[in-house]
């Protein structure tokens, strides 16, 4: 299903605003599902449409909800995100932590409380935009746990992402890494079982802790989990993302004391830097440049598909959607839907 951007724009503002969004936010929210879906990430961008409705009606997330500076040491700022959508409330967080790390060559930021904040590597490319570099931790409360700790069979922790970000020299596209700790994302999945598609092997368990690459058993009652990838690896690091994020910001970690209503709050912890602080700028963007090209001309194991460097993908991805983007057709019914029940028009196809 193709559809133009203009129109994708056009019809997840107006359903927005239909429910009440202001319009400011749901512009930030609109753009952040379609740049991922420009990105090649459909399962963080328009098709999460529909749920949001839903959660709003459930009162999971405030409509009007914005970031709330509730720590501010120079260098070192917290915020509150009040339950508001996590594109806008993130958006504004991260613009923030930029204005600060060009005032003092760094910015620690922490927010806390935050709608679900969607593709990290979004951010990522914002303070790549502007010359600095991201380092960001993030978690998930508020929901049942749906990934198993290594050697666990039952999910004791959520996809947990991470992602590093920065601006590259010659006029490259930025070296974004975005990944989450568990071997796919939970909206991967989600997409996965509604195209009918099987999910990648050491995955997932079922419900009875055993492997399966039927992405549906991460939907049934009791569910599934998704495994850490690379085993102990991804399952460390996502401990890491759970207290930085959780602990650091105040907004807390997934056991079971804490509230889990089944919808995604995210927490953060991000570190903006000015790489070119105290150092000699040519030497930098020389090095960088040598290690790349020394990197990329390494021969591929398959001559169609050449070594890359993470950002690549999604930047060759947005060449190819500048005036249109590919949904998958699992969302013409829940669109069609959302427009007769909010009485907007259609997204035409």
């Amino acid at each position: 299903m193709q559809v133009s951007i203009d129109d994708a724009r056009r019809f997840a503002t107006a359903a927005l605003t239909k429910l009440s969004v202001p319009e400011d936010i749901a512009a930030d929210v609109a753009d952040h599902l379609i740049e991922s879906d420009r990105a090649g990430y459909a399962s963080h961008g328009l098709s999460i449409l529909p749920n949001y409705r839903r959660v709003m009606a459930e009162g999971f997330v405030v409509a009007d909800g914005r970031a709330e500076l509730a720590v501010d040491r120079g260098s070192l700022i917290a915020f509150d995100g009040h339950s508001g959508f996590g594109q806008h409330v993130g958006k504004v967080v991260v613009e923030h932590a930029i204005a600060r790390a060009r005032e003092h060559g760094q910015c620690i930021v922490t927010l806390r409380n935050s709608h679900h904040l969607g593709r990290m590597g979004h951010y990522g490319e914002m303070v790549a935009a502007q010359g600095y570099v991201l380092l960001a931790f993030t978690n998930v409360t508020n929901r049942p746990p749906m990934v198993a700790p290594f050697g666990g069979r039952a999910p004791r922790l959520t996809t947990n992402p991470l992602c590093f970000a920065g601006p590259l020299p010659g006029g490259r596209a930025p070296f974004v890494v975005d990944i989450a700790t568990s071997a796919i994302a939970m909206n991967k999945a989600r997409v996965l079982a509604e195209n009918g598609q099987t999910a990648p092997a050491n995955a997932l368990i079922d419900a009875h802790g055993e492997p399966t690459t039927d992405p549906n058993a991460l939907f049934t009652d009791p569910p599934g989990a998704l495994l850490p990838f690379g085993a102990h690896k991804g399952y460390a690091l996502a401990l890491v993302a759970e207290l930085l994020a959780g602990v650091l910001s105040g907004g807390g970690t997934i056991h079971e004391k804490n509230p889990a209503n089944g919808v995604a709050t995210n927490n953060l912890f991000a570190l903006v830097l000015d790489p070119q602080v105290d150092f000699n700028a040519t030497w930098r963007s020389q090095e960088v440049e040598n290690f790349l090209n020394y990197l990329l001309s390494c021969p591929p194991q398959d001559p169609q598909h050449p070594v890359q460097y993470p950002g690549q993908y999604e930047a060759e991805n947005r060449a190819r959607h500048e005036r249109t983007i590919d949904l998958p057709d699992s969302v013409k019914k829940p669109f069609a839907d959302l427009a007769s029940e909010l009485h907007i028009a259609p997204l035409s196809a």
